[in-house]
């Protein structure tokens, strides 16, 4: 059994099932692990588009597992669903357009995976949301809090990207911390920036 022989078994199954439609092949990776006493020993990350198919996704693959234990290959997998979000949920009591501002609670979040939606909360640390104000600073009063919510949609769509090294799952974990690292490592990589507002340094 090899990477490329799993990865088709995986497309296979997922076919007859007719869940192929929700399984991103691309973005999912098939390896070979470090063999231990001459063993086969793979592992496997399926990437969803839809949060709906996980349990059918898990039967799938814990039976592909089982298969693969009948033959002396051992087999990792973990299940990922992509994430986005769609809403970051201010209080309009909170919000102050003229300086621009960050809950310093929870800030509500909704994210959507396919058709299913979830609300979440993500909790900006105090190194962070000062870093945020101060670095937009220059952007004009009208423009500052859309520049601030960019950051932080930009930064909470990273952590539910499928292939981060620290995943959120945001199912298993309801809320999650935006750290001052965070921040400046996204600062620090703006390619994926448009906005002149966000380009632009302090």
């Amino acid at each position: 059994m090899t990477p490329e022989a799993l990865k088709n078994r995986v497309v296979e199954e997922f076919e007859s099932s007719g869940l192929l439609k929700s399984l991103d092949v691309e973005t999912s990776a098939f390896d070979e692990l470090p063999r231990f006493f001459q063993g086969i020993h793979l592992s496997m990350r399926l990437v969803l588009d839809d949060v709906g198919a996980v349990a059918m996704a898990s039967s799938i693959a814990a039976e592909i597992k089982r298969d693969l234990e009948r033959q002396g290959i051992e087999l990792e997998y973990e299940i990922r669903t992509q994430w986005k979000v769609v809403n970051l949920d201010y209080d309009k009591a909170e919000r102050c357009e003229d300086t621009g501002t960050i809950p310093s609670e929870g800030l509500p979040v909704e994210v959507e995976s396919s058709s299913v939606r979830r609300h979440v909360a993500v909790h900006v640390s105090t190194g962070a949301r000062t870093y945020i104000l101060h670095y937009f600073a220059h952007v004009p009063p009208s423009y500052r809090q859309s520049a601030i919510n960019k950051l932080l949609e930009t930064c909470i769509n990273q952590k539910l990207a499928t292939c981060a090294e620290e995943y959120w799952d945001p199912v298993l974990y309801p809320s999650r911390n935006i750290e001052l690292q965070d921040v400046i490592r996204l600062v620090e990589n703006r390619v994926d920036w448009t906005e002149p507002e966000l380009i632009s340094g302090i």
